[in-house]
């Protein structure tokens, strides 16, 4: 197939004030390398930005534009703001810390552009634990449409750091909003409703960085507020059988509840899935990133 033109590919990434300048400083690094270049990246910040992170930006070879905004929103909200801005017509999510293969961008937008039902495609993705010499785990997300769309309910069934979605889509389902700790998911079941589908490569070309503060976001009362919180607004807008959400979100809640070391062992393990995909591409990377 031919490729689009360059300005039809936007990255977009969001960047918290928090964020590492080393870490970012990497993440740039790998869209330098991408075989298939986009247009422009997008950096949306979620609020102020320390002097760190700005050096970082400008140093940096890329043509980037920062969408600044006065205060922190949170996620959802900042990119609800920033997303519309993206000029292109395929957008690749970019987290500000995880690495990325040099294939990455060409291969989510190749699979996107080949069939314009689907809304947003991914790929599989690496877990490594910076806090244990780089332990490897992973995340798998299901490769057909039909299954994709089986999961909707009861799991996320795309790993966002890793998805080039169409602009169209975005537009169509209502775009990003504020929906703590669940707006990526929360945009895929709008997409869905709106008549476009889900999919994933079965390769993994996209690293999360992750530590312990990232895994224990997931557990706990606060997280079990905000996962009850968007199932009752699934509920509400008629996007779930309210059966069928109520058992998913009740499934989901005892793991939210396990003791911190019970939680760490099991977003570790292969219950999870095991990194048995081709990811020989991050371990140059990864040492690059520990120089």
């Amino acid at each position: 197939m031919a490729w689009p033109a360059p300005s039809q590919i936007s990255w977009l990434m969001p960047l918290a004030p928090t964020e590492d300048p080393e870490l970012l400083h990497t993440t740039l690094e790998c869209l330098k390398q991408q075989t298939l270049q986009a247009h422009e990246l997008v950096i949306a910040a979620d609020g102020p930005l320390p002097g760190a992170l700005e050096r970082v930006i400008d140093a940096s070879a890329l043509r980037g534009r920062l969408i600044p905004q006065a205060r922190q929103q949170g996620i959802g909200a900042t990119l609800a703001n920033a997303a519309p801005l993206c000029r292109g017509e395929a957008i690749v999510r970019i987290d500000s810390d995880d690495l990325y293969a040099a294939t990455h961008t060409a291969d989510v937008v190749e699979m996107l552009l080949a069939d314009e039902r689907i809304g947003a495609v991914g790929c599989q993705l690496l877990e490594l634990d910076i806090e244990r010499s780089w332990q490897r785990s992973a995340r798998r997300t299901p490769i057909g449409v039909d299954e994709a769309k089986r999961w909707l309910p009861w799991r996320n069934p795309l790993n966002h750091q890793t998805v080039a979605m169409r602009k169209q889509a975005l537009k169509e389902a209502g775009g990003y909003r504020h929906c703590p700790g669940f707006e990526d998911w929360d945009l895929w079941l709008r997409m869905s409703d709106a008549g476009y589908v889900l999919c994933n490569l079965p390769t993994c070309t996209a690293a999360a960085r992750v530590n312990r503060s990232h895994r224990q976001r997931r557990r706990g009362l606060d997280y079990v507020r905000q996962e009850c919180a968007f199932y009752g607004r699934q509920i509400r807008e008629r996007r779930m059988n309210p059966a069928l959400a109520s058992v998913a979100c009740l499934a989901r809640l005892p793991w939210r509840l396990l003791p911190a070391p019970m939680f760490q062992w099991w977003m570790q393990s292969g219950l999870r899935g095991s990194p048995a995909f081709d990811a020989s591409w991050v371990t140059q990377l990864s040492e690059q990133a520990t120089r």
